[in-house]
């Protein structure tokens, strides 16, 4: 039979450990859903892709293993049999890859959980952001300080220089990345099918697209989404796309399937009432 001290002690450890798990259910809900997550392929880095003639030949391949200083450049291994089309740099003939998963690095719009605005309507800029991180060796999860600073400042460029940030359409996104970041060549084209996605990936560029977001369906999304959306497709793998959703703490290497995609891409058209009729075009920055 228990004393009253070892009842008291037992309560004691009971309730201790009650609140531990309260406290750290996050925590272990996320690692939880980490471990259940799929296995996606080995993230790649990016490299300048050296060219002669018609033929992109690229330089030797780096698997991310460990850190990367952000002021080195690293190789991507693209499909050696790929061959550029003559002034179109995201034509090619040859085989695509099985799988592509590009070393995008991650950052949600609202770094620091605040999704009062402007981080509300700052996909467009966070996706700028992964993509431009990526060009310049970044990888794994922007630091919350730096995230947020980089999004005020693009917020900041686009109020000064066009009036307003809010639901950017994909030629006015295409703009902000060359003009704040100094990029020549970024490259809007419209999306009429899953390999127009997967060509520029098999080159080693990320590509961002716009979204009617409620349709994508993510059930990481409050209120079903935002009615407009932008995302960074990284890679593929299986029937799955890889993409970085800043709509999300979860959206590092989030798959969806090419049939949600193509049915969710839309163009910002004015109104959230019909958002879902905009057309669908894809954005492919290209380094310098």
């Amino acid at each position: 039979m228990m004393t009253r001290r070892v009842r008291i002690l037992l309560a004691v450890a009971i309730i201790a450990a009650a609140t531990f798990g309260y406290f750290s259910r996050v925590a272990i809900r996320d690692a939880w859903e980490e471990w259940r997550a799929p296995k996606l392929p080995t993230a790649t880095a990016f490299a300048p892709i050296k060219e002669t003639a018609n033929e992109v030949v690229p330089s030797a391949p780096s698997p991310v293993e460990g850190g990367l200083s952000a002021s080195e450049h690293y190789a991507l291994e693209t499909n050696p049999t790929a061959k550029k089309a003559a002034g179109d740099p995201l034509a090619f003939t040859g085989k695509l890859p099985a799988e592509v998963n590009l070393d995008v690095p991650f950052t949600t719009q609202a770094p620091n959980s605040n999704w009062d605005m402007p981080y509300q309507e700052a996909c467009e800029e966070a996706s700028a952001i992964m993509v431009d991180g990526y060009y310049r060796g970044e990888h794994g999860k922007i630091p919350v300080d730096r995230a947020d600073k980089a999004i005020l400042d693009l917020v900041a460029f686009e109020k000064k220089n066009y009036g307003f940030y809010e639901d950017t359409t994909a030629e006015q996104t295409a703009k902000f990345i060359k003009e704040a970041y100094g990029y020549t060549r970024v490259i809007v084209k419209p999306l009429t099918s899953v390999e127009e996605i997967k060509k520029p990936l098999a080159l080693g560029y990320p590509v961002i697209i716009p979204f009617a977001g409620k349709m994508l369906g993510n059930p990481n999304y409050k209120n079903g989404g935002p009615p407009y959306h932008m995302l960074v497709i990284r890679g593929y793998t299986g029937d799955k796309f890889i993409t970085n959703d800043p709509g999300t703490r979860k959206g590092e290497g989030y798959l969806y399937d090419p049939l949600t995609i193509m049915n969710a891409a839309h163009d910002w058209t004015g109104s959230k009432d019909t958002v879902s009729s905009g057309k669908a075009y894809i954005i492919v920055v290209l380094p310098n």
